[in-house]
């Protein structure tokens, strides 16, 4: 597992949060990932605390799905299903479904800016895209500039200042590139290029321990090892601020429904989901709380829901 830090357009120290991406393709067979820190102007935890976490299951969701985007403002959430155009919209307090106006692409990366629901790059069956739509009025309209390079499977994450969008994603050739979008400028900045391309991967921002010190040069990039992954075909979330994993795979044919978060530069179980399965679509509606949906179940996706807190 590696991370770069990087810091753009900031004078005055701040401090670094880390994004973790995972990669989720199913035929691998040693799990990868990869993190980059990015500025945000809240301290980090001080330490990350063991959690205790307890599932519980919720409404089935009205289709299965597996893999693809989620986000969330605290009060919805949307879904993105893998290979697929659709997109649902699900109100957390009401376990309430409504289906919205499908993307122009398919496997595009969800995500808000400015409160709108944004989907970024996608494919249409014969090509990818590097365009970005903003859902206005129940339409699809192209409001903001396309990334510099074309992706799918798009992972894409925004600070919660809200001021950077980083994406990565699959494309022509397998791009190792990383992009980030700065809203106010509404400029793309490449970043430097991962290591290796992940296909398929699924990121979250949460917060780097505070030994590590803040970053302040205009831009520095340094890669460096953290833990490998417990399991393959993981989720990455956020929980209270920490990396957590939620499900995956030790074989090709053994699932999980382990939840692991890194403590102390170790991969822990903290709680389990009620069923095996990986590739799960994953948000944090608050800080204490993630909801779980679908994910697959080696031989088909599933509808299960499940709401996930933290007991102690």
């Amino acid at each position: 597992m590696l991370y770069i830090n990087f810091c753009l357009f900031k004078e005055t120290p701040m401090a670094p949060l880390i994004l973790l991406c995972v990669s989720t393709l199913f035929c691998q067979t040693q799990p990868a990932s990869l993190a980059i820190a990015v500025p945000h102007a809240q301290p980090p935890a001080v330490k990350p605390r063991k959690l205790t976490v307890q599932c519980r299951r919720k409404k089935p969701a009205p289709r299965a799905m597996a893999s693809g985007s989620a986000t969330t403002d605290g009060r919805f959430a949307y879904f993105n299903p893998g290979d697929s155009n659709s997109v649902y919209q699900y109100e957390c307090s009401t376990e309430k479904w409504e289906e919205l106006p499908s993307c122009p692409y398919q496997n595009s990366g969800l995500v808000l800016i400015d409160g709108k629901l944004t989907a970024v790059g996608g494919w249409d069956g014969c090509c990818y895209t590097n365009k970005l739509y903003t859902l206005r009025r129940r339409k699809w309209v192209e409001k903001y500039p396309p990334m510099n390079t074309a992706r799918s499977n798009t992972a894409v994450v925004t600070t919660s200042d809200g001021e950077y969008l980083i994406a990565i994603g699959e494309g022509d050739d397998w791009p190792a590139t990383v992009e980030l979008f700065q809203v106010k400028s509404r400029r793309w900045y490449q970043l430097t290029d991962l290591p290796r391309p992940l296909p398929s991967p699924s990121a979250t921002i949460c917060a780097l321990p505070s030994s590590d010190q803040p970053i302040t040069s205009p831009l520095t990039l340094s890669w460096k090892p953290l833990p490998p992954l417990p399991v393959a075909d993981s989720t990455a979330a956020t929980l209270c601020g920490q990396l957590v994993l939620i499900g995956g795979r030790r074989d090709v044919s053994s699932l999980v429904k382990s939840i692991h978060q890194l403590v102390d530069g170790q991969w822990v179980e903290i709680g389990s989901m009620t069923s095996d399965r990986r590739m799960c679509l994953v948000v944090s509606p608050s800080p204490h709380k993630i909801t779980i949906v679908g994910g697959d179940a080696i031989l088909f996706p599933v509808d299960v829901v499940e709401e996930c807190i933290v007991t102690q």
